[in-house]
C-alpha cells in the first residue's frame, strides 16, 4: 500500500494534497513571533538524555516524519514524509521523504538523518527511546530520500505509526 496517510483504524479523514486541517483557518496569521513561557528552571538544552532538567518547548525545532491530527484517533499524516509504503500487515514501512523538507539551518532532511536520529536515541537516549522502539528490528537508509523501519515478527501493528513520531535530528 502507498499512501500520504496511515490509520490505525478505517481510512484516514483527510484526502491526498488537503491544505489544511478542518480544525485550523485559513485566515489565521502568518509569521511573527512565538512566546512561550515555562515554570521552573533547567541545567540543559538536550531534552533527549536522561540526566539533568531540559528547558521546555525545544521539541518544536524538530520535525518528525509524520504528524498527528487532532480530530481523528490514531491516524498520521506525512510530515517530514511525503507519503509511506507498507504491507497489509504492517511488518515495515518505507517513508519516502519530501525533497522539500528542510531542519532549521535549510539543510535538507535526508534518510541518512533519520537512520543517525533512531541509532543516536536508541544507543545514547534516554532509556524510554530504547523501550519505545524495542520492536524495531532495523533501519536503514534505502536511498537518499526513502527510509525503511522493519519490525519485529511480535510488534504491535501500531509501530508503524510510532516510528513516525520519531524526531529528526540532524547528522550534521
Amino acid at each position: 500500500l502507498v499512501s500520504h496517510a496511515l490509520a490505525m483504524h478505517g481510512e484516514p479523514k483527510y484526502q491526498k494534497g488537503f491544505e489544511r486541517f478542518d480544525y485550523t483557518s485559513s485566515a489565521a496569521r502568518k509569521g511573527g513571533q512565538l512566546k512561550l513561557h515555562s515554570l521552573g528552571t533547567f541545567d540543559s538544552l538536550n531534552q533527549f538524555i536522561p540526566k539533568g532538567n531540559s528547558a521546555d518547548h525545544l521539541g518544536l525545532i524538530y520535525d518528525s516524519l509524520t504528524v498527528a491530527s487532532a480530530d481523528e484517533a490514531f491516524t498520521q499524516y506525512g510530515l517530514v514524509a511525503e507519503h509511506m509504503e507498507y504491507p497489509a500487515d504492517r511488518s515495515w514501512i518505507i517513508f519516502q521523504i519530501n525533497p522539500l523538507a528542510r531542519f532549521h539551518d535549510q539543510t535538507q532532511i535526508r534518510a541518512a538523518d533519520v537512520v543517525f536520529s533512531f541509532n543516536t536515541l536508541m544507543e545514547k537516549g534516554d532509556p524510554s527511546y530504547r523501550f519505545y522502539y524495542a520492536d524495531v528490528e532495523k533501519v536503514e537508509a534505502l536511498s537518499e530520500l526513502r527510509v525503511r523501519f522493519t519490525f519485529k515478527a511480535a510488534a504491535s501493528q501500531e509501530l508503524a505509526l510510532t516510528v513516525g513520531q520519531l524526531p529528526i535530528l540532524p547528522m550534521h
